[in-house]
């Protein structure tokens, strides 16, 4: 009897905390749903989204280049830490001590050159091998970000110029009566 007790006790414990991790790790996502730069969703881009955690409060990103955007514009914020997902567990990590991988195959979020984070060297070294890239620190992924901005934000603007003129020559439904 006691057995089943405990056994039922450990079974029960167990699906509470799984249930609990999904919901702590989605807590900045429901703190900062969308990106203050570009307004994108962050749950649909959890595998780049960033957190920049300062004194003033934390800010929640949709990627490197808007976390870049971010600091550049707020350079009087005091970053305490820069969090990143973790490209394949989309788990919060440490940016700093991330594995990043510049470039590959993939496309990349606000940007035409993809930075993508990873908390394990071999998970950056299986995409690089997959996808192509090349791993690099935080800091050189960072520089990379500021190097591809004229080039990112062009492309950006350019991609809302072409929709706005497709949504204003496409015919507008006929009112019906």
């Amino acid at each position: 009897m006691i057995k089943k007790i405990s056994s039922l006790a450990i079974v029960f414990s167990s699906v509470l905390i799984m249930a609990a991790v999904p919901a702590s790790r989605q807590a900045d996502i429901r703190d900062h749903p969308t990106c203050p730069i570009c307004n994108m969703d962050r749950q649909e881009y959890a595998h780049s989204r960033m957190l920049i955690r300062q004194k003033e409060g934390d800010a929640g990103t949709c990627s490197i280049h808007c976390t870049a955007a971010h600091i550049a514009v707020n350079r009087d914020k005091r970053i305490i830490e820069i969090l990143v997902a973790d490209y394949g567990s989309r788990h919060l990590i440490r940016a700093k001590t991330a594995f990043w991988v510049i470039g590959g195959d993939r496309g990349g979020v606000m940007t035409l050159r993809a930075k993508w984070a990873f908390a394990n060297e071999s998970d950056a070294a299986a995409f690089i091998r997959d996808h192509g890239g090349r791993q690099a620190t935080y800091d050189e992924a960072l520089k990379a970000t500021f190097e591809d901005m004229y080039t990112d934000i062009k492309a950006v603007r350019q991609r809302s110029i072409e929709r706005k003129t497709r949504q204003e020559s496409s015919p507008l439904p006929q009112d019906r009566p």
